[in-house]
């Protein structure tokens, strides 16, 4: 019989999600040979949080419980903590005791389990230091590191029981910290703790100081490796847990193990392998040459269906086919640029016959997820240092082939919601307008404006200091914006011959021993702002849905915005999480993504409905 694991999370945040996402597909490619019998939340699907998408990944072999802890007597949680985690995970416990496993793993589970649950079951916990390290919450991990001026941090996995962090340790790994880009990082520290205490830096920098996240990157690097090569030691049966709980005998390789197995170095290849698989909020970058100081090196994209909105990340829902939209249109649109003189980073679509152009690409929507080839340029980490992001450092270490840290946007109209309209009067536009209408307005010049890439959020810039931060002279910086107006009329002439409109947009560059290349995605949905008679089709529907229907979570956007500036990761600060879309409603978006990718490529990839359909379903829908 295979091993069985079961999986239990709370999913509030997106790391849990995608940790479930991996097991999952590890177990169903027999890369781990188990069985997942279930697959355990503590979150309704209503909830805020990620709940939501456990829907889309467990398979028909997998079940998905669902107790919520917010609904289970919360005037119990107030008044008796402890008696409350018991009764709760009692009725947990009854919930999965027709199942058969050996162990559960815990994943973001946003409660102590109870006693009586450590008993009877042996539950897997992740924690960010190696045996005999800090103990507590990752953040307090890293800071009681710092406070010991520490020279390695870890993660182990380690049986969870009533003594918080302390039940026998399976595996460990360790890496690390007071070398390579660590040392001016420590150096920084070294300069603030000459005028202050590190309890007032603490307090000040708690998750923002650089060294100190600097180290989590580093400990969450080890984490999803070594809890895949502990599952499958499990499985392959060269790990096993003798006993349950704290009592537990930990055998590894034919030998008991009293303080876990070290993994560091096979972790370390695999750690080093994930480096080069670069994940974003709709696409991954998986990076197949890394690039040369004097030569652009090579990669994919891969393509989700996911979205993101207001700088927020990966969002609870899927649009289907989203993808393989981004990757069609994109395609088609690189190559419309090529021919017109532009050079680009994109080298074809890939399917089964290898890399072909956009007309080649028959079989692309039987392929699971669409992918495309691209030369790939230097980003280095563009550190926080506490006070602002440091872009000499960036700058220093990019070399010749470096991504360039702007976004060129450019405007034909100012549709309602514009960031623009909070930066000009009318007026000074050319329009003759005293204050902005509620509705789309066209400029009688197209306007470029410049933003942050790399940032917490995308912040505009002036044209001093888009020059200091992005290494560019004034020469340059004018031939990216002319290249940015000439691709933008190419898109929209494109659109204005199916019959739609292109409000605004986006570009970015990188720079390849000083020649410029138009690089990312363009001419898409979520670059660009289409409408369809004067109708947003684009990412601006999801926009305003959310504007309109979760206004208490936008609210909550714009205050942490405001509170955390352009920080990075300001948004683990949101007190609240994004609801997800009504099912009806997500299924509209997506096909109207695909209706749009229909009509601007004049050719029918996807079976839709029509465009005019499609919004008269989704008016009548959010009218409800």
């Amino acid at each position: 019989m295979s091993y069985r694991f079961g999986i239990f999370g709370s999913f509030g945040g997106k790391s849990g999600i995608k940790l479930v996402e991996t097991i999952l597909a590890q177990v169903q490619s027999k890369e781990i040979e188990a069985e997942i019998p279930f697959v355990f939340s503590s979150r309704a699907i209503d909830e805020e949080g990620n709940a939501a998408r456990l829907r889309e990944l467990v398979t028909p072999e997998t079940d998905l419980i669902i107790h919520s802890a917010r609904r289970s007597r919360p005037w119990l949680f107030k008044q008796d903590r402890a008696r409350w985690r018991e009764l709760y995970h009692r009725e947990v416990m009854s919930l999965i005791s027709g199942y058969t496993f050996d162990s559960i793993v815990l994943i973001g589970y946003m409660f102590f389990v109870s006693d009586e649950l450590c008993q009877r079951y042996n539950l897997l916990n992740l924690h960010p230091a190696p045996p005999g390290g800090p103990k507590g919450s990752w953040q307090e991990v890293i800071w009681q590191l710092i406070a010991e001026n520490a020279s390695q941090a870890g993660v182990q996995i380690h049986l969870a029981t009533s003594e918080w962090d302390a039940g026998p340790t399976l595996s460990y790994c360790t890496t690390p910290i007071d070398q390579g880009e660590f040392k001016p990082l420590w150096e920084d520290m070294y300069q603030k703790l000459r005028k202050h205490s590190l309890a007032e830096i603490k307090q000040a920098e708690y998750m923002t100081n650089p060294l100190a996240c600097k180290i989590r990157e580093a400990e969450a690097k080890l984490e999803l490796p070594l809890l895949l090569e502990t599952l499958r030691s499990l499985a392959n049966g060269t790990f096993k847990i003798d006993g349950l709980g704290k009592s537990a005998r930990i055998i590894a390789f034919g030998e008991e193990r009293t303080t876990g197995y070290p993994l560091t170095d096979l972790i370390a290849g695999a750690a080093e392998k994930e480096e080069k698989r670069i994940i974003g909020s709709v696409k991954e970058l998986i990076i197949t040459k890394p690039p040369a100081n004097e030569e652009a090196g090579e990669g994919l994209f891969l393509f989700t269906d996911n979205y993101s909105i207001f700088d927020w990340g990966t969002m609870p829902d899927q649009l289907p086919e989203k993808g393989k939209v981004l990757a069609l249109m994109s395609a088609y649109n690189f190559e419309l640029l090529e021919r017109a003189g532009i050079t680009t980073h994109y080298r074809g679509l890939v399917t089964e016959e290898g890399i072909v152009s956009y007309n080649q690409a028959h079989n692309l929507l039987s392929q699971r997820q669409a992918k495309m080839a691209i030369k790939v340029v230097s980003k280095p980490p563009l550190v926080w240092t506490g006070t602002e992001y440091d872009y000499h450092r960036y700058l220093y270490a990019a070399g010749r082939n470096y991504l360039i840290p702007l976004e060129i946007v450019y405007r034909f109209s100012v549709p309602v919601g514009a960031s623009l309209r909070m930066r000009y009067d009318p007026r000074d536009l050319g329009l003759n307008y005293s204050r902005w209408p509620n509705e789309n307005v066209v400029l009688p010049q197209p306007k470029v404006e410049l933003f942050t890439k790399l940032e917490g959020r995308d912040r505009f810039v002036d044209r001093a200091e888009a020059l200091r931060i992005s290494g560019l002279d004034e020469s340059s910086l004018a031939q990216m914006e002319e290249i940015t107006l000439a691709a933008g009329r190419l898109l929209a002439l494109q659109a204005e011959a199916q019959g739609l409109t292109i409000a605004d947009g986006k570009l970015e560059f990188a720079s390849c021993n000083g020649r410029l290349i138009v690089c990312d995605l363009l001419g898409t949905p979520d670059e660009n702002r289409f409408h369809f008679n004067g109708f947003p089709v684009s990412k601006e529907l999801l926009r305003q849905y959310y504007i309109q229907h979760d206004p208490l979570w936008v609210k909550e956007v714009k205050q942490t915005k405001n509170t955390w500036g352009n920080r990075p990761n300001w948004q683990q600060h949101s007190l609240r999480m994004p609801a997800p879309l009504p099912s009806s409603l997500r299924e509209l978006y997506a096909e109207i993504y695909c209706a749009v990718a229909n009509r601007y490529l004049g050719r029918q990839w996807f079976s839709t409905r029509s465009l005019e359909r499609l919004l008269a379903a989704v008016k009548e829908e959010e009218s409800r």
